[in-house]
């Protein structure tokens, strides 16, 4: 697993027979989420589309989606044998949380390579489909890391939260108080300062469970803990955030502290199978956007109402989260943990 990055992981699927590549010509708007939605109730490989419409000569042309949508796909992420049973996954991961691997700081990385400012920033560069019927717009933030920085310990925090985009550079997004990020925007706030944010879309896989789930300790420490191997980071180009050196795109901006700038965000369909509503909520100003050559975007369809790769991955990932906890707490006898999503184990 040394040194994986979305191309060394999407290149390990199609070795194993885990990757269908999509070449016919599909619609962003309601047709990709069709298709992954019959994927996943058939169980069915990783997706990458290469022919998006309206996307032909963009700054990104492909989007990966499902990469680890089948407890398979999970054990290989982990380097197992794909057959192994998830009682055994989530075990895996418990074991490996408990012995975090600190991050490494790096001058440049492949993100670097093109790095676009101001006027020329337009998220619909981005191939992000419209996921279902009644969306408010395209949502961008679906499975990625919101990287955010404390201003008082300087620790990068990695969390998994919606965003939709509503114009070239306008994302909203849902900034819940009591979230991690929720809780450094009201740091922030007192300080009567905008919030620095940086969006990871396509990196590692194993960033994806971290980021949505309650563990304990440090999220680049745990991604690099599940990895085995340190997560390589480069600083953003305008603030001190530090993201994965070899991400395929990360998206830099701010929050303004400020609550007569919310917008209307929502809704938009969860991974629980109903509709988030519609409320005033902060809006990421976005300065910048870095990428690699010929970078692919990662999203993910929930809320689909079958076995579907966000609710495989929360299933596993909140299972060892618990799992860590109970040990941490001395509860003795603990052989197995299973949490929620019923429809899944």
């Amino acid at each position: 697993m040394s040194s994986r990055d979305l191309r060394t992981w999407i290149a390990q699927l199609e070795a194993e027979g885990e990757l269908q590549r999509i070449k016919a010509k599909v619609d962003w708007d309601g047709e990709i989420s069709q298709i992954i939605k019959k994927v996943y109730m058939q169980e069915g490989p990783a997706l990458l589309f290469e022919n998006i419409k309206d996307h032909e000569n963009t700054r990104s042309r492909r989007l990966f989606t499902n990469g680890i949508g089948t407890l398979a796909r999970q054990n290989l992420m982990l380097g197992l044998p794909k057959d192994t049973l998830i009682s055994e996954t989530i075990k895996t991961i418990k074991t490996r949380i408990q012995e975090p691997i600190a991050p490494v700081r790096v001058s440049s990385g492949p993100v670097k390579e093109n790095i676009v400012k101001g006027g020329d920033v337009d998220l619909f560069q981005l191939p992000v489909p419209k996921w279902h019927p009644l969306d408010n717009g395209r949502y961008i933030n679906t499975f990625y890391g919101a990287v955010t920085r404390d201003p008082d310990t300087g620790v990068n925090n990695v969390g998994l939260y919606r965003g939709g985009i509503f114009s070239k550079n306008k994302i909203g997004v849902l900034l819940i108080p009591m979230k991690d990020w929720g809780i450094l925007y009201s740091k922030y706030q007192q300080m009567g300062k905008p919030m620095p944010v940086a969006f990871v879309y396509g990196w590692d896989p194993a960033m994806l469970g971290v980021a949505g789930a309650p563990y304990r300790g440090h999220e680049y420490d745990l991604i690099g803990a599940i990895r085995q191997e340190p997560v390589e980071l480069v600083k953003c180009e305008t603030s001190d955030i530090e993201v994965p050196a070899s991400a395929e795109i990360v998206v830099e901006g701010t929050i303004s502290p400020d609550p007569s700038t919310y917008e209307t965000e929502g809704p938009f369909g969860e991974g629980g199978g109903f509709y988030g509503e519609a409320r005033k909520r902060p809006v990421v100003e976005v300065s910048c956007i870095t990428h690699r050559n010929d970078p692919i975007f990662r999203g993910c369809l929930p809320g689909s109402r079958t076995p579907d790769e966000m609710g495989l991955t929360c299933h596993v990932s909140i299972s060892a989260a618990a799992w860590d906890v109970l040990e941490s707490q001395g509860i003795p006898g603990v052989l197995d943990v299973m949490t929620g999503f019923p429809m899944l184990v």
